[in-house]
């Protein structure tokens, strides 16, 4: 297994499903309830198959879909689309909820920003290869400096990206706890290098993230602005959007999540709002509080 299969795997939560099951539940009986509506097509005929007349949904950045449960929805809308740049995950989700033979569910592997797994398993291989070539030598400013050197080049790479949504194609959007993953894996990467080398060789410096994370930190603020134009262009009816308003006993801000809660502001949009928290770990005591809102367009 490669560093960044080793780091990746402890991306993964294994109890996701089990420790979220009265959120997910909350989560689908929520989505059931606002889009209780039938969304009749132009080409309407009095034989045609009643299920046409429900409507569509796309879940963005679905992952496993540890957090709805497919089975439930399946029958409230005639075609759920899942979204996310990780076709092994979508697998996942479609043997979890019995539908790898539906007609009703379908799987599109595209990335959100323009990034993936190459991406990021480059980044973690060229910073392995940096400590080990420049060990004696290394500092935490150098290594802040290289591994922004990536960053800087890989997001300009990516500066154009567009996310291939068609301008109103889905009834509905959901799109929950993803603002916050955006840049997550990166951050995550050097993270760990950053406290193996602290452990190595830089025990008194307690952390030298300050301008990497910055560097994430002006992406965000570039790309959910960007992202949330085409879901609200790509959505018919309304755009559901989860955010992490905050951390329990923590009272940092959550990267992506606060940018995507201040991009919402601004836009002055007819917003629902409710309140939920997330179980994201109990066995490590993290909760988060979850923004949920309902945004019609």
């Amino acid at each position: 297994m490669s560093l960044y299969e080793t780091i990746k795997n402890n991306f993964i939560l294994p109890d996701a499903y089990k420790d979220w099951t009265d959120y997910r539940n909350t989560i689908t009986n929520y989505i059931i309830r606002e889009t209780n509506q039938v969304s009749v097509p132009l080409s309407f005929g009095a034989n045609m198959d009643e299920t046409c007349l429900l409507p569509t949904l796309a879940i963005i950045g679905a992952g496993a879909c540890n957090d709805i449960d497919l089975q439930v929805l399946v029958s409230h809308f005639s075609k759920i689309t899942l979204i996310d740049y990780d076709s092994k995950a979508m697998k996942t989700a479609l043997e979890t909820y019995d539908l790898i033979n539906s007609s009703h569910v379908e799987c599109k592997a595209i990335s959100l920003n323009g990034l993936n797994d190459s991406y990021y398993e480059t980044f973690c291989n060229l910073l392995q290869e940096y400590v080990q070539e420049n060990l004696d030598q290394l500092t935490p400013e150098k290594f802040e400096d290289y591994a922004i050197s990536f960053i800087h080049k890989t997001l300009e790479q990516i500066e154009d990206y567009e996310i291939p949504l068609p301008v109103n194609t889905y009834d509905y959007i959901c799109c929950f706890g993803v603002h916050s993953q955006f840049q997550a894996m990166f951050s995550y990467i050097y993270r760990a290098f950053e406290v193996n080398l602290r452990e190595m060789k830089f025990s008194d410096i307690p952390e030298f993230n300050s301008r990497f994370n910055k560097r994430l930190q002006e992406e965000n603020e570039r790309f959910i602005p960007l992202f949330h134009d085409t879901l609200f262009k790509c959505a018919k009816q309304a755009v559901f959007l989860g955010f992490e308003q905050s951390r329990t006993n923590n009272t940092e801000a959550i990267e992506g999540a606060h940018q995507a809660m201040q991009d919402i502001n601004k836009r002055s949009l007819p917003t629902e709002e409710s309140y939920l928290i997330w179980p994201f770990l109990p066995s490590e005591d993290i909760y988060y509080e979850m923004s949920i809102m309902k945004i019609k367009v």
